[in-house]
């Protein structure tokens, strides 16, 4: 258990600061039709919220660049840093170099030079950030699992930068394997015709009744949530079994995190969407809104985002609420605040008034071109941020 004294008080105010300032924020770069930059078209806005939610990983669990002191002072710079790293990879790295000059649909400019049919700016933004976001989920996923289970084996011992690029190497290495595996093959068949002979046809289609990488979506963000809560509400449980100190980890320990991502995420996701059958029937293949099986993939991601996004609320705001010395009761009861804390944050998004009044979003449910994701990554960026660059300052005494 940890032993950072917290100010609960501290706790309440930040955490309502911090709602203050994720509207004024939705409102200045996503909001679609009352915000400023309106980015959120939406799969511009949601790439860009899952890439610079990577660039923070990144930057912080990767590099290990971390301020745990009271000095707020010194996130300033990872801070400023980590803006900067997006803002290179996805603009120059992915629209003006690989796009240009290695894989086309990386880049909107690069799309329309071609002249392919439906090839205007909209639609190219659109098949480029849908690409990022694909290469985001799985440098995030990669990334989460590496943490948890080898940490920072097996370069203990050396020196930060060489750590961290040795783990950025190894984590983009793999990451751009499982790209090429589940998400590639989804942006070639986007195309007409179907770029057959760059990517195969989408293999999962029989299974999933569908095409679209969403389905890989759902449970990979499924497995993401199981990992979170494992590692922040169970104190590393069971990888800290196959750990010789808080930084180092084993080959053990990096398959038990692949397996129960693995797994865990899948039976997430069929729990998820059969509750979702029971409410609306069976999904079949051309449904369209809630029968699509497209969007009950993209839900299941959706709501395991809401998990995620109240996991990050209670463990940074409020110390994980409850502190008891038996762990198994300490997850049971935090799991129960997590689920509960979830459940009201998708009310809140998919309620009749106050979704489409805070978050400026399109009544109903079913629509796959308002995913809350969006929302949700660049809530879960701010608390990252909060959390690893300014040490939640000031709630840890």
């Amino acid at each position: 258990m940890t032993t950072t004294k917290y100010n609960y008080l501290f706790g309440l105010i930040a955490f309502v600061v911090m709602i203050v300032v994720n509207f004024a924020l939705w409102r200045l770069f996503f909001a679609p039709s009352n915000g400023v930059f309106k980015l959120f078209t939406p799969m511009y806005g949601l790439s860009l919220a899952a890439f610079y939610f990577y660039t923070v990983i990144l930057v912080a669990d990767i590099f290990g660049w971390k301020n745990e002191t009271r000095n707020i002072v010194k996130g300033i710079a990872p801070l400023i840093t980590s803006i900067v790293v997006f803002y290179v990879i996805y603009y120059v790295f992915f629209w003006n170099i690989l796009g240009q000059f290695g894989i086309t649909y990386f880049s909107p400019q690069a799309q329309i030079a071609t002249g392919g049919t439906g090839l205007e700016i909209w639609n190219a933004r659109e098949n480029s950030s849908l690409a990022i976001l694909f290469v985001a989920t799985a440098l995030i996923w990669v990334s989460m699992i590496w943490n948890t289970g080898f940490g920072n084996a097996p370069w203990d011992g050396m020196k930060q930068t060489v750590v961290g690029f040795s783990k950025f190497f190894a984590t983009a290495f793999i990451g751009i394997i499982f790209y090429a595996i589940f998400f590639h093959p989804n942006i070639t068949a986007l195309f007409q015709p179907k770029q057959v002979f760059a990517g195969v046809l989408p293999w999962w289609d029989g299974i999933a009744m569908t095409a679209s990488s969403f389905y890989h979506l759902g449970w990979m963000f499924a497995g993401l949530f199981i990992l979170m809560f494992l590692n922040d509400c169970m104190d590393g449980f069971p990888f800290n079994l196959f750990r010789s100190d808080e930084k180092s980890g084993s080959w053990i320990g990096a398959i038990v995190a692949l397996v129960i991502a693995v797994g865990g995420g899948f039976i997430f996701m069929y729990i998820t969407e059969a509750i979702m059958s029971y409410y609306w029937y069976e999904p079949f293949t051309g449904g369209n809104y809630t029968d699509d099986p497209r969007f009950r993939h993209v839900h299941t991601a959706e709501i395991a985002a809401f998990f995620m996004l109240a996991l990050m609320i209670v463990k940074v705001f409020f110390n994980n609420v409850f502190q008891p010395a038996n762990k198994w009761l300490a997850a049971i009861v935090r799991l129960i605040v997590v689920s509960g804390a979830g459940m009201l944050i998708y009310y809140f998004y998919y309620s009749e008034t106050l979704g489409p009044k805070f978050v400026d979003r399109v009544p109903g449910i079913g629509n796959i071109d308002d995913t809350s994701l969006c929302w949700t990554l660049m809530s879960m960026t701010m608390i990252l941020v909060y959390d690893k660059f300014f040490n939640a300052f000031p709630i840890r005494k």
